[in-house]
């Protein structure tokens, strides 16, 4: 009978202790309250002594881990565009009692407040600028919601947004509409390639041209110095001793007859001027410039030739005979 109450004092204190002791998960805490009323107590990560159950309640839970909460957004975007933006808050509680207490749903309340920091962000903006810059909404939502939650003893970690949502029959008119476009910006690239380079051949051709035109005007005024020099040859006033004359160096080199003139005196002197009649000397490069085509064509039979009739026709064999007359002038003269 003695151990009795020994044994009844051992079980009664056994049970305070356990009624007493509290054990708190990792990543968790727990909200003590007086029968379930007054808060007396935030317990974190552990073992706590507190007055006995049923006194003490453990009125509440909070985990302190990162939380993510998703959610779906509803936008229309400035240009009329209607879609679902998909994001995720990622946030920790750091005030546990006002978590539990202060807020009637908290969670609920917080999305909430994003979501309508989302919609006031995103219905400002393009969709295509939605798509391309999200972080500018995240940073604009984050600077409006954070100071809220931090009310409701949360902070942010962070807003993450996922690209835009279309339905099928907006997206498969977008994608008619950049594949529309892409096509426009490839011709406009093609064409421009094409002004490019038919500019840069006409350049070419003009250049071309340009060569092959003082080409034949040096021609020609080698063939008028050379003509003139004939057309005094065959006045008397001067003659002709022919030398030989290397032109270039090496294997390439070549022996060619060269004409000097000269005086009546057998000295080295230039053609004189002629006093030729323009129209003349005219018409003599036209008849020349017909031989011309005439020499050619013969190299190709069956070709047709057609040859002016007209006065330059005529006037081109007037040449020889005003130099049979200027021989017979001269003549006259020295007699």
């Amino acid at each position: 009978m003695f151990f009795i109450p020994i044994v009844i004092a051992v079980v009664v204190i056994l049970f305070l202790i356990s009624a007493c002791v509290h054990f708190v998960p990792p990543k968790r805490v727990h909200v003590i309250t007086l029968l379930g009323t007054k808060p007396i107590a935030m317990l974190n990560t552990g073992v706590h002594f507190t007055i006995p159950r049923p006194l003490a309640v453990t009125s509440a839970i909070v985990p302190t881990d990162i939380v993510a909460q998703k959610m779906q957004v509803q936008i229309k975007s400035a240009d009329n565009l209607v879609f679902e933006l998909p994001a995720t808050l990622q946030f920790q509680v750091t005030n546990a009692m006002r978590f539990a207490f202060e807020r009637d749903e908290p969670v609920s309340q917080m999305v909430n407040l994003v979501v309508a920091a989302l919609r006031s962000a995103a219905n400002r903006m393009e969709f295509q600028e939605i798509y391309d810059d999200k972080s500018f909404i995240q940073q604009e939502v984050e600077s409006t919601v954070s100071e809220h939650l931090a009310s409701f003893g949360v902070r942010i970690i962070d807003l993450v947004i996922d690209d835009p949502e279309l339905p099928n029959t907006t997206q498969t008119a977008l994608n008619n509409i950049r594949e529309a476009e892409w096509g426009r910006r490839a011709a406009e690239h093609e064409a421009e390639a094409t002004r490019i380079r038919m500019v840069g051949e006409a350049r070419a051709e003009a250049e071309s041209t340009l060569l092959k035109a003082k080409a034949i005007a040096g021609f020609r005024m080698e063939i008028a110095e050379g003509n003139a020099a004939a057309i005094a040859v065959m006045q008397g006033k001067i003659g002709v001793r022919w030398t030989d004359k290397v032109i270039g160096e090496g294997e390439t080199a070549q022996k060619v007859k060269t004409p000097v003139y000269v005086d009546r005196d057998g000295s080295p002197t230039i053609p004189p001027e002629l006093n030729m009649p323009a129209e003349l000397i005219l018409d003599f490069f036209k008849v020349l410039d017909g031989n011309e085509a005439i020499r050619d064509a013969a190299a190709k039979p069956g070709t047709v030739i057609l040859m002016p009739q007209g006065d330059g026709a005529r006037r081109g064999s007037d040449l020889g005979d005003w130099i049979a007359a200027q021989q017979a002038s001269s003549r006259i003269s020295a007699a």
